[in-house]
């Protein structure tokens, strides 16, 4: 159980890097293109996201785990993915939002308010946002962020592939009654 357990770990972590990588390269493409802040365009790091875990519970089910592959194995190796993506993209987000360009911060700000004001915010409405979003401008805020906020995305998607992937034994009731004889 224990090298199962470590195996799993083992393959979330590489499928984590895998998945991280990617997203970090797509962020670098928005960024580069100048579609950052492009709400439409940043739906596709979902689908990534989706192609990535799914990718890693396929290969856990059919490589690692002899063909099976129960909901909770599923759920749990779908959000240890997770995690360790959100730790690499949130690490990436904090690189760029520091060092590499401290102005998006700035970016995010104005387009929020030009939004709210489009749907009628008070200048006081404005003033609260701008103190909200100051507190969330940190870049250590924002990773940790990313890293919340990767793992509550991947349990969504999890919820949905672990189903789809999951396989059990077909007669695993007479399975545990061989093993116990």
């Amino acid at each position: 159980m224990e090298k199962q357990t470590s195996s799993k770990t083992k393959m979330a972590m590489s499928y984590g890097l895998y998945l991280g990588l990617a997203l970090v390269v797509y962020s670098l493409i928005l960024y580069v293109s100048g579609q950052t802040f492009n709400k439409s365009l940043g739906y596709v790091s979902y689908i990534i996201m989706l192609l990535g875990i799914g990718w890693g519970m396929k290969h856990y089910r059919d490589n690692v785990n002899n063909g099976l592959l129960t909901y909770g194995q599923g759920m749990g190796l779908g959000v240890l993915i997770s995690v360790f993506a959100g730790v690499i993209s949130g690490f990436f987000s904090f690189i760029l939002m520091k060092y590499i360009d401290p102005s998006l911060m700035e970016q995010a700000l104005a387009m929020a308010q030009e939004e709210a004001l489009k749907g009628g915010a008070t200048e006081a409405q404005l003033d609260q946002m701008e103190g909200v979003m100051g507190m969330f401008s940190n870049p250590w805020v924002i990773m940790i962020s990313a890293i919340i906020g990767s793992a509550f995305i991947g349990a969504i998607i999890s919820l949905i592939l672990a189903a789809i992937f999951k396989r059990t034994p077909e007669n695993s009731f007479e399975e545990a009654v061989k093993d116990v004889e």
